[in-house]
């Protein structure tokens, strides 16, 4: 009979996420190895245990670090900015990355080195500093190439082609977003990854006004989504892309229907969920147009706008 832990980490390399979040927890944290450690904060994370995640994964850095592990514990440290900034807590994933560069610095290259670059990259075009994340992306797919990771060598051509469009080379970088997606619609990419690019591809797209391109990827994206959990992020997440598409191609009820179930699913993001509210609003508002004269918006379109204008008062929209 397999030991308990052993029983967990199975469950972890199958990412069978609740499974492997009740045997993790069922353990005693002082038998959790780093890895361990990871593992229950990545199951947390698909389970839409977004506080508890992140406490999981600073103790797996902590306890890397303490171990002098500097390439793990800098490659969590990247994981935990990139997940304090996707939910607009700039200060605290400015502080990870650091950290990251800490334990990197004057070591030669290695991996992690790559998803250091992706984080810097991704933190430079947000800045826009686009010059500076044209060169983060460009070495991250490098990295990515010499050490056959996918992930890397995938997210580096996708953040190379979102910099490109950002800075006016609009062709050149729907090219290189084309060339990672399909990467992404293979498969070859694990699912963290999948779903980024699935999101700043979509968001790419629609800020263009390109939705031929938008609605093809919106679909790839469903039948991916589709097929995971539902205590996962990733569907509540893609609806925000899926109602914009909708939205912009007139399907009034499909948005309306994407929105309302996105701003119910994303309660563990308030970045996102901002958004989801108002989107929802916004299509209640549309779907209000002709009726002005009897009475103004849908029902529920002011408070869906109201909710959203909170979050965007309190820095979270």
């Amino acid at each position: 009979m397999a030991e308990p832990i052993a029983e967990a980490r199975d469950a972890v390399a199958r990412e069978s996420w609740a499974e492997a979040y009740r045997r993790l927890r069922a353990l005693d944290p002082a038998d959790l190895a780093p890895r361990d450690l990871e593992g229950l904060a990545d199951a947390a994370w698909w389970l839409c245990r977004m506080d508890e995640s992140f406490t999981v994964r600073q103790r797996a850095y902590a306890a890397y670090a303490d171990a002098g592990d500097d390439p793990a514990a800098a490659l969590v440290a990247v994981r935990l900015c990139f997940d304090r900034l996707t939910r607009g807590e700039a200060a605290a994933g400015a502080g990870w990355l650091m950290r990251a560069q800490r334990h990197l610095r004057g070591r030669a290259e290695c991996l992690q080195h790559g998803y250091l670059a992706l984080c810097e990259g991704f933190v430079a075009h947000r800045r826009g500093e686009l010059d500076a994340a044209l060169a983060h992306a460009e070495r991250a797919n490098a990295i990515g190439q010499r050490f056959g990771d996918r992930d890397l060598v995938a997210v580096g051509i996708h953040g190379h082609g979102l910099a490109l469009v950002a800075a006016g080379r609009v062709a050149d970088g729907m090219a290189l977003l084309d060339e990672a997606m399909t990467l992404v619609v293979a498969g070859e990419l694990s699912r963290y990854f999948t779903g980024a690019v699935y999101c700043n591809v979509l968001a790419a797209c629609l800020e263009l006004g390109d939705l031929g391109r938008a609605g093809e990827w919106s679909e790839a994206a469903r039948a991916w989504y589709e097929g995971l959990s539902p205590e996962s992020p990733y569907p509540g997440l893609c609806r925000i892309n899926r109602t914009e598409v909708a939205l912009a191609l007139g399907a009034w009820s499909e948005a309306e229907a994407e929105a309302t179930r996105a701003s119910e699913e994303l309660s563990f993001n308030p970045l996102a969920a901002g958004r989801a509210f108002y989107e929802t609003g916004e299509v209640r508002r549309r779907m209000g147009q002709p009726r002005r004269r009897r009475g103004g918006l849908r029902p529920g379109a002011r408070a869906r706008l109201r909710a959203a204008a909170r979050l965007r008062r309190r820095g979270q929209f």
